[in-house]
């Protein structure tokens, strides 16, 4: 049985989008709730948080030093200025800390329909963005996948897409990978690293309801497919041929997403989510909402940055963002409103 640690003390309304950045050695993710980011230091141990004055669904680190956030309606440009959000806040503190000012969307997307938002995205072996957009209610296929060019347009690769979630490449970066959770299947497609295309389209794997909801996803360097169970609590680990390989119980009851972490890329990382629970009238277990640790024998991909960066004009590191503990002291806390 694999064993899985708490990485931080900090639990997660709605935890996702891990993501390792090889040039800072960290691991950041988000509390979509709570409408922050989290990043944690590999030789440190010491971790921090930062408020995003906006609901965002994922963050991708760039190039320059910069990065990406996904909002519903587009992406914008992170860091923004702002208060911050305590790390260690308990499982019943509610709610973002409220952060001054929008964000204005450098690149829209699917703005001539309110029904849907943006959802999972991860920089493509090409150094471009992809991401999956869902239907809000995840009944319509209003959703697609889409790519970041160079000239900052996004372009729709795939349609009829109800839930797009977690997407990766194979290790030779000649198949993607992308989760529709709403059809509870994870696709393949054949993909041209040279401009971004994607075609043949293909069920990889179809995940029964009982074994819960099919939500992020990670490749390993021998090309096998993890894939998080929202509501199972469990991984899946495929074959690159679809075979199911491995199915690895985790602690928590919503694990949302995965990745591989550390200077190895050699620990495996699980985000996780409680809201349900709460929301459900139940109290949330120790581990529920945590970003769980474990060493599984398997190794990640070497990790590509964003080329893309949006608004910069200069780089901005995020290891100059200011501390946690100095916001934290004049944060207010109120109530998200966001249902997972």
């Amino acid at each position: 049985m694999t064993d899985f640690v708490p990485l931080t003390a900090a639990r997660c309304r709605l935890g996702e989008g891990p993501v390792w950045v090889p040039s800072l050695g960290q691991l950041w993710w988000l509390d979509i709730h709570r409408n922050t980011v989290h990043r944690y230091d590999w030789q440190s141990g010491e971790s921090e948080a930062h408020a995003l004055s906006e609901r965002s669904t994922f963050v991708v680190p760039c190039a320059d030093g910069s990065a990406i956030g996904a909002r519903q309606k587009g992406l914008c440009r992170v860091p923004e200025q702002g208060r911050q959000a305590a790390l260690t806040a308990p499982v019943s503190v509610p709610g973002p800390v409220s952060v001054p000012g929008p964000v204005s969307v450098t690149v829209p997307v699917e703005t001539g329909t309110p029904e849907t938002s943006l959802n999972d995205g991860k920089t493509g072996p090409d150094g471009r963005l992809y991401f999956g957009t869902r239907d809000l209610a995840q009944r319509r296929a209003m959703g697609g996948l889409y790519r970041l060019d160079d000239d900052l347009v996004a372009r729709r690769l795939v349609d009829r897409v109800t839930t797009g979630n977690g997407l990766d490449w194979s290790p030779d970066a000649s198949v993607l990978y992308f989760v529709d959770s709403g059809d509870y299947l994870v696709w393949a497609f054949d993909f041209d690293v040279r401009d971004g295309s994607v075609s043949g389209k293909r069920v990889f794997a179809s995940v029964g309801e009982p074994d819960g909801l099919p939500d992020g996803l990670t490749v390993d360097a021998a090309g096998g497919v993890w894939v998080a169970l929202f509501g199972g609590g469990m991984l899946h680990r495929y074959a690159p041929d679809g075979r199911l390989t491995e199915v690895i119980p985790v602690p928590v009851r919503y694990p949302t997403s995965c990745a591989f972490a550390g200077p190895g890329l050699d620990t495996l990382v699980v985000t996780s989510a409680y809201a349900r629970i709460e929301d459900a009238g139940e109290t949330p277990a120790e581990l529920d909402g945590a970003v769980l640790a474990a060493e599984t024998g398997a190794v990640g991909k070497p990790i590509a940055l964003c080329r893309t960066p949006l608004g910069t004009t200069r780089p901005v590191n995020p290891s100059a963002w200011p501390t946690a503990d100095a916001t934290a002291r004049s944060a207010k806390r109120s109530s998200s409103g966001w249902a997972t």
